[in-house]
């Protein structure tokens, strides 16, 4: 079995349709199915549950190949790519993955940055942190910004950037600004514009209060961290939401914040790599200045 074989299987796999793949491949479908057929006899094995390939369904042999097969493509494109980029032939461009906080409140700011200084073409995709360590893992992504409780997986290098747990945010105007050290007595009877229901942060939340027999008088629920601020912006009351979310109001004043007293830390930002991968000129420009733009920021 050859590269090409492994990468018509692959494009097989996730496509499922071999007229998409001959398109994605600039070549004609019966080169597609000749090369499936001809990887079928190089493996000694049935691959596929049916001979035609109508439908897409493959064997426990067929599903073991993939395994190494999407990994020995990728790293084969990700081969090409560093060449390019080492002769300057190609764009300089550069695959980045987040979760919603970051690529909502942090990512912009610096994404501009490194746009307009360096001219490297950039693209950001926002899923939950699973699914960026997934990609990242397959090297189709080459850099992550996620949220994460706790790192575990020796393949990535990891390099915290700052909490992103939980905070309690209130006017500064609001009694609680004037207090230096916020007890959970203090917080109790509050009003609160509250996460909805079925949310992680509200689970959270509830689950906070119910440990430390906290009420809260709820005056409206949000589903979206926006709305929620702006409500406290108004003074209607007080809000818990992603310390990462209110930078920006904290340095205009037009929020104040303060510990949840008694709070476990759950999540933090981590910028994390493919511990394999070659670190290129780009991954290297953009690794240093979002280390270094967090670092200003918490500062």
């Amino acid at each position: 079995m050859n590269l090409q074989q492994l990468k018509v299987f692959v494009h097989v796999v996730e496509m499922q349709k071999l007229y998409l793949v001959a398109d994605k491949l600039n070549i004609t479908q019966p080169t597609v199915t000749f090369h499936l057929n001809k990887l079928q006899d190089d493996a000694g094995v049935a691959l596929f549950h049916t001979k035609t390939y109508h439908v897409i369904k493959l064997t426990e042999a067929g599903k073991s190949l993939y395994h190494y097969a999407a990994q020995m493509v990728a790293l084969n494109e990700e081969m090409l790519r560093t060449l390019e980029e080492q002769r300057g032939t190609a764009s300089r461009r550069l695959r980045i993955g987040s979760t919603h906080t970051p690529a909502t409140y942090i990512l912009p700011e610096l994404l501009s940055k490194v746009r307009q200084e360096h001219q490297l073409f950039l693209s950001i995709d926002v899923k939950p942190a699973a699914q960026i360590l997934d990609k990242i893992k397959h090297y189709d992504l080459d850099v992550g910004v996620i949220s994460l409780a706790e790192p575990d997986d020796t393949d990535f290098i990891y390099e915290p950037l700052m909490k992103d747990d939980l905070v309690i945010i209130f006017h500064p105007d609001h009694f609680l600004a004037a207090r230096t050290n916020i007890t959970s007595k203090d917080l109790a009877g509050l009003p609160i514009i509250a996460h909805e229901r079925g949310s992680t942060s509200r689970q959270l939340i509830d689950q906070w209060a119910a440990n430390n027999d906290i009420q809260f008088t709820e005056v409206m629920e949000s589903s979206g961290s926006e709305a929620l601020k702006s409500m406290v912006r108004l003074n209607m009351g007080i809000g818990m939401v992603s310390q990462a979310s209110i930078l920006q109001e904290l340095v205009k004043g037009e929020l104040k914040s303060c510990s949840i007293p008694d709070w476990n830390p759950v999540r933090t930002i981590y910028a994390v790599r493919h511990r394999n991968k070659l670190l290129t000129p780009s991954l290297n420009l953009f690794w240093r200045m979002l280390i270094e733009s967090f670092n200003s920021r918490i500062k």
